[in-house]
């Protein structure tokens, strides 16, 4: 168990600087917080999922891990946070993949499979808030902790 609460430590931790980044963000306007965030954000969920499944390697966001991981995160999360834990996984692997990306206004536009796709701030707002909800869900279902 104690894996688990090293693993909540560090989820705090990341959401923590997601969370000063995004006030930067707002304050100074600098897009290129935005992909730092959607960094952030993603080991941030990393360790959160880690920190429920229990799992002890690094390499939470792959393959049959994370399709075991989303069926066990239902059981004590609600639909839509679950969603939006692994699209921040999805997103942050598929940015680093991206051979163009863009900050414009309020979005991030991503070449991804050849097609573009737009992250708006808004969206990021909200995983962030599911990173929160999935910390406190924590706490809640594991007492112990």
């Amino acid at each position: 168990m104690m894996d688990a609460v090293e693993d909540l430590v560090n989820a705090k931790y990341h959401l923590a600087v997601v969370e000063r980044m995004m006030r930067s963000y707002v304050e100074i306007g600098n897009k290129r917080f935005l992909v730092g965030i959607i960094n952030e954000a993603a080991k941030s969920v990393s360790f959160l999922i880690r920190a429920f499944v229990g799992i002890k390697d690094s390499r939470v966001d792959g393959g049959l891990r994370m399709v075991n991981s989303k069926k066990l995160l239902v059981r004590y999360l609600d639909e839509v946070t679950c969603e939006n834990l692994f699209k921040i996984l999805e997103i942050a692997r598929a940015q680093k993949n991206s051979p163009i990306e863009y900050v414009k206004d309020d979005k991030i536009i991503l070449l991804i499979d050849g097609k573009y796709r737009i992250l708006t701030v808004d969206r990021i707002v909200e995983f962030i808030k599911s990173i929160g909800v999935g910390i406190k869900m924590f706490g809640e279902n594991f007492r112990q902790v």
